[in-house]
């Protein structure tokens, strides 16, 4: 029997480090400091990965996401943070829905993200990394549509009314500067559109009506001077 326990206890050890959950590094930054990395449960000659982190170069986490231990099959909720380390966006993924579900959204300061009654808010394209790309509040017949880069700054927004464009839409460029500024009614350009450089320079800028370019538009060069323009009313004559 004494030579019985340390087999036992040798056995149980063996499993509960089975059962521990480990994290490995899978990439790191140049500097070396963990970029992505796998929680794994099991042995280290067949892991089942039950979770994944991804760390912003400053170190804090981008996001964890979490498995139910069958290849990619995710489950439970997945949370993304902003670089400061504030909550951007969490998700239930727990009952398999492509996009997860239950979303909730927050800006770098951790107010909501969308001030106003919703009805909804779901996900319809997660981004490379499988973080949150194309988000859509629901609001009555509004839905604002919202895209992001995979650091979370915003990409595009615009208002669907009845399912078409409506009001002020906006792109902007990796940097937070604005890269297209346009009005829309009834799913047509219709009012001023003005498209930027990245450094924040005027590209050229305009007016559509029902869809269409009228009166003069002005084009600039790259240090923002007028280059030249174009008479869209005298070019349909």
């Amino acid at each position: 029997m004494k030579r019985l326990f340390p087999i036992l206890l040798a056995v149980l050890m063996t499993l509960s480090s089975c059962n521990r959950v480990r994290e490995e590094v899978m990439q790191k930054y140049p500097d070396g400091k963990p970029m992505i990395t796998f929680l794994l449960k099991g042995s280290k000659k067949d892991p089942t990965r039950v979770g994944e982190r991804m760390y912003y170069e400053n170190g804090q986490l981008q996001f964890e996401k979490k498995f139910s231990g069958k290849p990619e099959v995710p489950d439970n909720e997945w949370s993304y943070y902003f670089d400061n380390g504030q909550l951007f966006a969490s998700g239930d993924f727990s009952k398999n829905h492509e996009f997860g579900s239950n979303w909730t959204f927050f800006n770098r300061n951790g107010n909501p993200y969308y001030d106003g009654k919703l009805d909804s808010v779901y996900v319809t394209d997660l981004g490379m990394f499988g973080t949150p790309s194309t988000v859509v509040f629901c609001s009555g017949v509004h839905q604002d549509v919202v895209q992001f880069y995979s650091n979370y700054t915003v990409r595009s927004t615009e208002r669907l009314t009845n399912g078409a464009r409506s009001g002020r839409v906006y792109f902007y460029f990796p940097n937070g500067r604005t890269q297209v500024e346009a009005n829309f009614d009834n799913g047509q350009e219709d009012g001023p559109y003005i498209v930027y450089r990245e450094n924040g320079i005027p590209y050229y800028q305009g007016n559509y009506s029902h869809g269409e370019r009228v009166g003069v538009w002005e084009f600039y060069d790259e240090e923002g001077n007028l280059a030249h323009t174009m008479d869209y009313n005298k070019a349909k004559k």
